[in-house]
C-alpha cells in the first residue's frame, strides 16, 4: 500500500517556529512529527510513502536520508514552485499507484485508516474523506457527508479530518488546479465521486499543528495515544485452528469469529501482537521465510476486512538445532516471557496495560512471568466472552 504526505507548506501562521524549518520536521516530544506520522502508517501495512514537498525542501530530504524504516520506501518529490495541494498532486502522478492514502503532514488523526479503505470499495468512488464531527473553527473545511450518515433532522456537516484515501483517476480533475480542497472536491462531489466518512469514537483523537495553541497540545496528545492497550494473541489455536507446524496458506484455516475480534481491537485503538513458539523452524520442518510469507498474507487477508496485526513475533527454539538453540533464543519460546518483553521495548507498552489470549498452559505461565494483567484460555471462555470483560471496554 502506498500513502502520499503532504510536507511543502510555508506554515506562516507558526512565525518564528517555521523559519527554519518546514511544519512535519518540528519535534514533539525529542521526534519530528512526521516520524510518528509514518510510524503510524507503517502499523497498518503501509510500505511505500511519497512526501511533496517545497517549502525547506532540502531538511525533508535530509530527513529521509537520516530515518531507517524498516520495510518502508520513502521517496521526495519537490515541487519547482510552490504547486498547492492539487498542483504538487499532479507532480507526482507517474509514481502514483492506482490507489493510495492522501494526507496531510502536520496532522494526526488517530483512527483504523484501514477501514477507510474499506469505505472506499464499499461506497464506490474515487475519493473517501475522513471526517470528524462538525467545528466552528474556519480554519477546518466542512463537507457534507455521505447520505448513509445524514438524516432529516440531523443535516452535519463534517469537518475534513485531512485524510484521504484516493484513486488514481481524479488526476483528470486536477490540471491546472492549485488546490485540492477548493477546486477539485467540488468537482467530485458535483460528480458524486467523492464521499465524507465520518469518524468519531471517543479513541479517534484529532491534532493539527498549524498554530500554536494547537502545537503545545502535540506532546501530551501524542503521548496519550501512543500509550495504548495491547493484547497478545497466541497464533495456532487462537487465530487459526492448530493442524500441528501450519507454515503454508493452504493449511491456515481461520477460528470461527476471531477476523471480528481484531477488527473490534483495532476499531478501538489496541495494538494486536502475535506470540508464537515456531520449533518447526528450528527442527528443519520448514523455514523462517515460510513463516512470515504466511504472515505476510494474513494481513493481507486482515486488510481486505480493515484490518491488521501490528506485529507477528516467533521463537524458531529447538534445543538440538545448531541455529536456533541459543539462550536467547530460549528465552523467546514460551513459557519464558522473551517475546513479550521485547514488545514492551519496541511498541513502549506495559504490563498492567496489556493481556494475552491463549489456547495452551504456557500462553497462561507466560503471561505471568510478563507480569500481564490478565490472561484467558480460549478452551474455557470463548471470544464472545473475553470481549465482554472490562479490559475491551
Amino acid at each position: 500500500m502506498q500513502a502520499v504526505i503532504y510536507c511543502g507548506g510555508f506554515g506562516n501562521r507558526l512565525g518564528k517556529i517555521t523559519r527554519y524549518l518546514p511544519k512535519p520536521l518540528i519535534k514533539i516530544n525529542g521526534k519530528p512529527f512526521l516520524h510518528y506520522v509514518i510510524e503510524n502508517l507503517k502499523r497498518f501495512g503501509i510500505n511505500h510513502i511519497i512526501l511533496l514537498s517545497y517549502y525547506k525542501n532540502k531538511k525533508i530530504i535530509k530527513f529521509v536520508k537520516e530515518q531507517k524504516y524498516l520495510n518502508i520506501k520513502l521517496n521526495v518529490i519537490t515541487e519547482p514552485k510552490a504547486s498547492g495541494t492539487a498542483g504538487s498532486l499532479f507532480l507526482a502522478k507517474k509514481y502514483l499507484k492506482k490507489e493510495f492514502f492522501l494526507l496531510n503532514g502536520d496532522t494526526y488523526f488517530n483512527f483504523n485508516v484501514l477501514e477507510l479503505k474499506k469505505k472506499f470499495y464499499e461506497n464506490k468512488k474515487k475519493l473517501i474523506v475522513a471526517a470528524l464531527t462538525k467545528s466552528k473553527n474556519k480554519r477546518f473545511l466542512n463537507l457534507p457527508a455521505s447520505k448513509k450518515y445524514v438524516t432529516k433532522n440531523n443535516k452535519i456537516n463534517y469537518v475534513n479530518g485531512g485524510y484521504y484515501y484516493v484513486s488514481k483517476k481524479i488526476i483528470s480533475k486536477i490540471d491546472n488546479c492549485f488546490s485540492l480542497e477548493n477546486e477539485v472536491f467540488p468537482k467530485l462531489i458535483k460528480k458524486k465521486y467523492m464521499s465524507c466518512i465520518p469518524f468519531v469514537g471517543k479513541k479517534n483523537y484529532f491534532i493539527d499543528i498549524g498554530v500554536p495553541k494547537d502545537l503545545k497540545k502535540a506532546s501530551s496528545y501524542l503521548k496519550k495515544i501512543l500509550n495504548r492497550k495491547t493484547v497478545f494473541l497466541d497464533r495456532d489455536g487462537v487465530i487459526n485452528y492448530d493442524l500441528g507446524y501450519v507454515h503454508e496458506i493452504k493449511n491456515f484455516i481461520w477460528k470461527p469469529k476471531i477476523v471480528k475480534f481484531i477488527k473490534y481491537l483495532n476499531d478501538n485503538d489496541f495494538y494486536v501482537i502475535i506470540i508464537s513458539n515456531q520449533s518447526g523452524i528450528g527442527r528443519g520442518f520448514y523455514s523462517e521465510k515460510d513463516v512470515y510469507k504466511l504472515h505476510e498474507w494474513v494481513n493481507l487477508e486482515l486488510n481486505i476486512l480493515g484490518a491488521h496485526i501490528d506485529e507477528f513475533k516467533i521463537a524458531p527454539y529447538f534445543k538440538n538445532s545448531t541455529k536456533y538453540s541459543s539462550d536467547y533464543n530460549f528465552f523467546l519460546r514460551k513459557p519464558n516471557p522473551g517475546m513479550i518483553l521485547e514488545a514492551f521495548n519496541k511498541w513502549n507498552i506495559f504490563p498492567n496495560k496489556s493481556v494475552l489470549i491463549g489456547d495452551q498452559p504456557s500462553d497462561m505461565i507466560v503471561a505471568k512471568n510478563a507480569k500481564l494483567r490478565h490472561s484467558f484460555n480460549v478452551k474455557r471462555i470463548s471470544i464472545s466472552k473475553i470481549i465482554q470483560h472490562k479490559f475491551f471496554k
